[in-house]
């Protein structure tokens, strides 16, 4: 799998890219999301996150060296649709994506194709942290991975029985705290902090 699927890190790479046109780039693409070399999942539906959400949040990478990176999103979930949209530091919408559960409306900033994750792959992500367990049961049993979770942690486990991604949570409800991703494969991990949450 490679690294910019994942990696958040990179969206900051725009810095050096401001002065391209910002046209951007649309791509209609499938619900299946490819989670590891030629393995592709189901996303579950919008409905069944179970609530409505309007929020920013500032996320933090880390990686390599000590290196960090942060991006703001913006993330709006209801019955029908997610709408995410992330930007540079600059406010410069670099990336964003609509997913209505039968396909998914990607955008990409003009000339970074090469240099930023699929929205679809960060769209993984936000789902993977904070869908309900049981929303993932049934589309990863159909690839042999697993979702587990006790207490304020959950474990991605792929077929063989390797854990992926560890996902901990500050509280619950989880949106309301900080989540921190890590990815063990690829040894990086992203902080999540929401800065305005409306849910119903």
């Amino acid at each position: 799998m490679q690294l910019k699927w994942f990696c958040f890190p990179i969206l900051m790479m725009v810095s050096a890219c401001t002065m391209l046109p910002q046209t951007m780039l649309p791509q209609t693409h499938p619900v299946q999301v490819e989670v590891d070399q030629g393995v592709f999942v189901t996303l579950p539906k919008p409905a069944q996150l179970g609530q409505t959400l309007n929020v920013s949040q500032l996320i933090t990478a880390q990686w390599g060296d000590a290196k960090e990176q942060k991006l703001l999103v913006q993330l709006q979930v209801d019955k029908q649709s997610v709408v995410l949209a992330g930007f540079s530091a600059w406010g410069v919408r670099i990336l964003s994506l609509t997913y209505s559960g039968d396909e998914i409306q990607t955008y990409l900033l003009s000339g970074l194709a090469d240099s930023l994750p699929k929205p679809e792959q960060v769209l993984f992500n936000v789902m993977i942290s904070i869908w309900p367990v049981n929303a993932w049961q049934k589309p990863l049993a159909e690839i042999g991975w697993q979702l587990k979770e006790t207490g304020l942690q959950r474990l991605l486990i792929d077929q063989k029985g390797q854990i992926i991604a560890t996902v901990t949570y500050q509280r619950k409800p989880y949106i309301d705290g900080t989540i921190v991703f890590k990815h063990h494969m690829l040894d990086y991990s992203i902080t999540i902090e929401t800065q305005k949450s409306d849910a119903d």
